[in-house]
């Protein structure tokens, strides 16, 4: 089997598909590390754009089979699923495209490219301001994420506060959402809602706020809001711990697989 790609250029980017087949050839030698950890995002000047280029990891051996022949990879969804976004008018960096590199049948460098946005701060960086401020920028994100995602049926299962970027206008904050491939689309109801926010790593009175403000725009009592995100938060913490431990299991099981190839 030979190599090849499977990419995608949104139409109003065409001109730079060139550039984004190249993206595995010049992705370490050029452009600026913004961030870095199990996947590395970087920014480039091409032309007149700004480019925000997000590679993923190359995955264990099963995913690199299965993100070929089976499933859209990591950056494939991000694309699709921006791609959704905008369609919905749900800010988020305006998706360019996405690449996946393909040799001998397995799923090496993967690319999602979008234009870059210049924010402000993190929902991360917001959950440290003094509490009158956080909890303003907090019930925003709330009532955000209720008329946007969830009205619209979209859960997003990556929710954590590094996933928020957010700039702000005398007192009114936008929020961007990133990290869009791990999505789910269906119904959500009023528990199901809260469980969004259990990623946040919380105090009680944090969880207290979201879950009032929450439980507003759906109609139930704040004091019910506050209660059953507590009450969620415990069960997803367990939770938690439980699928952290099955996923070392398997990460190790691969490993010796991957050892014995």
């Amino acid at each position: 089997m030979s190599k090849r790609i499977k990419f995608e250029v949104a139409p109003e980017f065409v001109g730079l598909s060139l550039w984004i087949k190249q993206l595995q050839a010049n992705f370490a030698g050029s452009g600026e590390t913004i961030f870095k950890s199990r996947n590395e995002v970087k920014v480039f000047r091409v032309g007149d754009y700004q480019l925000n280029v997000k590679a993923f990891r190359i995955p264990n051996l099963v995913n690199r089979i299965v993100y070929v022949y089976f499933r859209n990879s990591k950056a494939a969804r991000s694309f699709i699923n921006a791609r959704k976004f905008f369609s919905l008018n749900i800010p988020t960096p305006e998706a360019v495209g996405f690449i996946d590199f393909i040799d001998n049948g397995l799923l090496t460098n993967s690319y999602y490219i979008s234009l870059h946005h210049n924010y402000k701060y993190t929902l991360r960086d917001a959950m440290k301001f003094e509490a009158g401020l956080r909890d303003e920028i907090l019930r925003q994100w709330v009532r955000f994420t209720y008329l946007k995602l969830h009205k619209n049926g979209i859960y997003h299962l990556d929710y954590s506060p590094g996933n928020t970027l957010i700039t702000e206008t005398e007192g009114t904050y936008q929020f961007n959402i990133v990290d869009l491939n791990r999505l789910q689309f269906g119904s959500i109801g009023f528990e199901k809602g809260l469980g969004n926010f259990c990623r946040l790593e919380a105090g009680r009175d944090t969880l207290s706020v979201i879950g009032q403000e929450y439980a507003l725009l759906s109609g139930e009592s704040p004091e019910k809001g506050a209660t059953v995100l507590r009450t969620i938060e415990r069960e997803h913490d367990l939770n938690t711990k439980r699928v952290e431990r099955r996923k070392l299991w398997f990460k190790n099981l691969i490993k010796r697989s991957e050892n014995r190839l």
